[in-house]
This record gives C-alpha cells, sequence and structure tokens, in this order.
C-alpha cells in the first residue's frame, strides 16, 4: 500500500466529495428563516421603506453544520460567495477569533474585504471604512461565525460586542442583515438584551439520535459512495455500524458528512472499488493512533468510548 504523490488524484476527489451539499432538515430551517429576513430586506429597499431591522441566530453544537447550511442557504438566495476582488459582495463572512473583541471583530471584516488594517485605528475608526465597503460592494449580509466567543470575552469586549450586534439591528439604521453562527453559549449574551432577544430570529440545530436518525446516516454514505462510484459492502449496510459511525462523529451530522468521506478516501488510497467497514477502522486509528479496545468501529462496547473535542477525521 503506498500513499501520498503517487495518488494526487485521490486527494482532489476527497476535496470535492467534502464539497457536496447534502440537504437536511436543519440546512431546510435555516434557508426558510434567512430567506424571511432577506425577502423582508429586499422588499423595503426596493419599496424605499425604513427596513424592519432582523438578525438571524444560527445555533447548535459544533459539527452539526451551521455555517455550511447558512452559506448554502444564502446562495440558495442567489447570493454569491465572493472573494477579494468580485463585485459586488452579496455576503461576507467574518470568524471571531477565541479572545473576541469588538476591535478584532472590525478587523476581521475589513481583512475580509481585502484592506489592511491600521495599527492604530480604533475599531470604531475601522467600522467606518468597512461601512464604505458595504455600500460600494452592495453587500446585504454578514456573517459572524463562531459568535460564541462574545461570551468568554472580557466583561467590557462583551459588553461592546453586543452592543455592536445590537446596533446592527436598530430600525432605520441597519443597512446590512447580520447572521450570527455558533454554539448555544451565545444565548447567554443574546438573552441579556431584550432588544437583541426581540429582533433576533433563531435556529437551534439539533443531534442526531441512535433511536431515529440510523437511516439518515445510511442514506448520506450512499449518497457518498454513489458520488464516489465506489460499492457499499455489508460491513457498512447495515445498522450497527450506522450506530458505530453515529458516535465517532458525536452524533453531529456536519461531522458525520466529513467521516463518511474520510472512509471512502481510505478505500480510494487503497485502490479499492468497494467501502468496508476497515476503511472507517483504519482511519480512525492513524488519526487517534489508539488500540483496539478503544476503536468505536472495532469494540463491542463502542457507546462507552469518550470521542475527543480534537478529533479529526480529514
Amino acid at each position: 500500500m503506498s500513499f501520498g504523490p503517487k495518488h494526487p488524484d485521490v486527494y482532489s476527489r476527497h476535496q470535492k466529495l467534502r464539497q457536496i451539499f447534502m440537504e437536511n432538515p436543519d440546512a431546510e430551517r435555516i434557508f426558510h428563516a434567512i430567506g424571511d429576513v432577506v425577502g423582508e430586506h429586499r422588499a423595503a429597499v426596493d419599496a424605499g421603506s425604513e427596513m424592519e431591522a432582523r438578525a438571524v441566530a444560527i445555533l447548535g453544537n459544533s459539527g452539526t453544520g451551521k455555517t455550511k447550511s447558512t452559506i448554502h442557504g444564502l446562495e440558495r438566495l442567489g447570493l454569491k460567495d465572493t472573494v477579494v476582488g468580485d463585485n459586488p459582495r452579496s455576503f461576507l463572512v467574518i470568524k471571531l477569533k477565541a479572545k473576541a473583541s469588538l476591535r478584532g471583530l472590525c478587523a476581521g471584516a475589513l481583512t475580509a474585504y481585502g484592506w489592511p488594517v491600521n495599527k492604530r485605528d480604533s475599531a470604531e475608526e475601522i467600522w467606518t471604512e468597512v461601512d464604505g465597503y458595504i455600500r460600494k460592494l452592495q453587500t446585504s449580509v454578514l456573517v459572524f461565525d463562531e459568535i460564541q466567543h462574545v461570551r468568554s470575552a472580557g466583561a467590557v469586549d462583551r459588553a461592546d460586542l453586543r452592543d455592536f450586534l445590537k446596533s446592527l439591528v436598530q430600525p432605520g439604521q441597519s443597512i446590512v442583515i447580520p447572521i450570527v453562527v455558533g454554539t448555544p453559549d451565545f444565548l447567554e449574551v443574546l438573552n441579556s438584551d431584550d432588544q437583541l432577544f426581540r429582533r433576533c430570529r433563531q435556529v437551534h440545530t439539533r443531534t442526531l439520535e441512535t433511536a431515529i436518525d440510523l437511516e439518515v446516516v445510511a442514506r448520506t454514505l450512499n449518497q457518498y459512495a454513489k458520488a464516489a462510484n465506489i460499492q457499499l459492502t455489508k460491513s457498512v449496510k447495515n445498522r450497527e455500524f450506522a450506530a458505530r459511525l453515529l458516535h465517532v462523529s458525536k452524533y453531529a451530522f456536519g461531522t458525520m458528512c466529513e467521516y463518511c468521506c474520510a472512509g471512502i478516501k481510505q478505500a480510494m488510497l487503497e485502490d479499492s472499488t468497494e467501502l468496508k467497514i476497515q476503511h472507517f477502522e483504519d482511519t480512525y486509528r492513524r488519526n487517534i493512533d489508539c488500540v483496539p479496545a478503544l476503536n468505536p468501529f472495532v469494540a463491542a462496547d463502542f457507546q462507552n468510548i469518550q470521542i475527543g473535542e480534537k478529533t479529526d477525521f480529514r
């Protein structure tokens, strides 16, 4: 078995698999929530009337596919995912860092537009520049990813960030729709301000359950296998395997999709035309470096194995 440079096509095929969007109920709810807010925004602009400012909060556990579903929903609405140099830029994604601050958020937005940040500029000065680009490049949506980091900021930064988000949904002042994406920890901040709470439409993604979602796992794996032109063996076409895959995924839909792609990648690296449970066993062992007794694809009592926070199946 040989990997690396001898299999360059495998890595490109794997990336193409990962780009496939798998429809799911959460993604549909996210789409409709964003669609309502964007629709009202567009109607107000067309009518020349004062916009009823609204935000959308997409909250759920890590790995549930929140960000990917948000971007997919925006694209379904005709808002294109763009890069620096494009004009217009319908929406922008700004990812908050662990040590969140208002200046850091504003700097992230300016950088996303492709403009350098002056180290001496304050948050207000930076945002003035961002505001100009919002207008020039016709940005109608700003997506703030990893919004839960606002909660872990210091008291002053947390208050500044909360007040900033609230300023984006002030009637008569809003020129852009804020969409915040993150874990349920952000609810503490959202619930701390009545006005922000009232003007923010919430969508909560769910975790999958063994009792009702095994068919979802089977259907998703089958779709990826068809896209990769690989056959499923009996070892991955049964309820026990689906339960194992769910457990490894920590019952998160987005993570489960990544694991499906990773198992298929392992099969492709081995030049196999069939997908077997051994491919998932090998992938988990290679990433975690564990004994068989701690491998959820091998162990009889896999439900009792604690899956690490930083498991990466790519």
